[in-house]
């Protein structure tokens, strides 16, 4: 390094030095990536010019130029993937996920997530590959649980895979208690019976039992009081006997049409202790219609 370049890094800021050290890492991985016949370089160094990526990436962190650094993370994945570190690819894919973050762009997260856990599922490493699933959902259901709820069920198939069933069922409850939030009422029907049966599989009836009552409640909402009886009677073994004793006033009350039966079943402790998703689904649940009792019927 020349006397003037010396002295025109030793009054740079840290965030200026590490981001000129960025670009200059920039250029030796295109240099890896160059091509010359007269120099008998006929493939580019996938690996090496990854690595200067990489080393890119963690120079425009410390210098918060997110934009470059994220470029540089992408930019690496690719040449991991090239080279067949398909395990560092997904590394890159991560790190470019919590640039997103600080760069308060959510709008990748679920793509760059997807990707990442793929490359970690085919790198072997499906624990890898379900935690990035994970902790990207997490990071869109405050604002976007709707895109949140792929994430969460390509978790439960990525650890279910793994005969790990309960992990599989947490993950996929997670989902439904979404899926309610944004109304999606048949698909979180679907849902929470492959909730239960996971549970089921596991082997663990105690951690089922709230799924089961969330599962009435969702049948209710969506009108089909005869469905809700059909969750009870098949998974009412799940249930402690709270939990039973609520479910058995909600679905005899609407079976009955007695209102006041399938109000107090709603508005019980162990309805209240459900997540707050559910507790407002109940609330919001259309009582079933009551006859007078001097009313006569007509048939006609």
């Amino acid at each position: 390094m020349n006397i003037g370049i010396f002295f025109l890094f030793r009054n740079m800021s840290i965030e200026e030095r590490k981001n000129a050290e960025g670009f200059e890492h920039l250029a030796k991985a295109d240099k890896y990536l160059e091509t010359s016949y007269l120099k008998l370089k006929f493939n580019p160094d996938w690996d090496s010019a990854a690595d200067e990526l990489n080393k890119a990436a963690v120079c425009f962190k410390v210098a918060r130029n997110w934009k470059s650094c994220k470029e540089a993370h992408l930019r690496a994945c690719e040449g991991y993937a090239n080279s067949g570190s398909l395990y560092h690819a997904g590394k890159q894919l991560e790190q470019a996920l919590f640039i997103s973050k600080e760069q308060n762009d959510l709008s990748q997260v679920e793509e760059l997530a997807g990707r990442g856990g793929l490359l970690y599922r085919q790198a072997g490493s499906p624990e890898a590959a379900a935690q990035l699933l994970v902790k990207a959902a997490k990071l869109l259901e405050p604002s976007s649980p709707e895109n949140a709820i792929g994430l969460y069920q390509k978790a439960s198939e990525t650890v279910g895979t793994e005969d790990r069933t309960i992990e599989a069922a947490q993950h996929m409850e997670t989902a439904c208690k979404l899926m309610v939030r944004v109304k999606q009422y048949d698909r979180a029907a679907d849902a929470l019976d492959k909730t239960l049966q996971l549970y089921s599989e596991g082997g663990v009836a105690a951690a089922a039992g709230r799924v089961v009552l969330a599962f009435i409640l969702v049948q209710l909402q969506r009108g089909d009081s005869v469905a809700a009886n059909k969750v009870y009677n098949s998974w009412g073994a799940f249930m402690d006997s709270q939990q039973a004793a609520a479910a058995k006033d909600i679905t005899q009350g609407f079976s009955d049409l007695d209102r006041e039966l399938a109000q107090a079943g709603l508005g019980s402790a162990v309805v209240r202790s459900l997540d707050n998703d559910y507790v407002k689904l109940a609330r919001d649940i259309q009582l079933p219609a009551q006859a007078n009792d001097d009313e006569e019927l007509d048939l006609c």
